[in-house]
This record gives C-alpha cells, structure tokens and sequence, in this order.
C-alpha cells in the first residue's frame, strides 16, 4: 500500500522549443520579470508579449506569491 504523503517528483517549469524542440526551463520569477526566453541548444529568442500576456502574468504573479505563502509557511519534521 503506498502512503499517502508520497507525492511524485515535480517536473522542471519551463517548454519545449518551438523550433528544435528541446526544454527550455524557466521560473515563475524569470517570466515575470525577462523580456524574452532563449533556448538554449539552438539560441532562438522567444520575447513575452506583456501587452497581450496581461492577464497570464497577472495570475502566474498570484500563483508565486502563494507559492511564496505556502512555502514560507510550511513546516516539515524530519
């Protein structure tokens, strides 16, 4: 019986490249505050669109602070 408090690995944030496909990894922080993403097998520079991403980047901002929240709150016993 697995326990309950075993929870699979977390993927690494981020995206494939829309060119040659490989990860592109990234942070809620780093989208938030760069003006662009570059892969880094081929060098295409993807820009983020801050107009037309408002609304995304409003929300993605929400999700980080409460991840801040639940990370600054969290207590483990080890």
């Amino acid at each position: 019986m697995k326990p309950n408090n075993i929870y699979p690995p977390q993927r690494t944030p981020g995206m494939n490249c829309p060119r040659c496909r490989n990860f592109i990894s990234t942070s809620i922080d780093e989208l938030l505050s760069a003006d662009y993403l570059r892969c880094p097998t081929c060098n295409l520079q993807l820009n983020i669109d801050r107009n037309n991403s408002r609304k995304a980047l409003n929300t993605l901002r929400k999700v980080g602070e409460a991840q801040k929240l639940v990370e600054k709150n969290s207590k483990f016993n080890g």
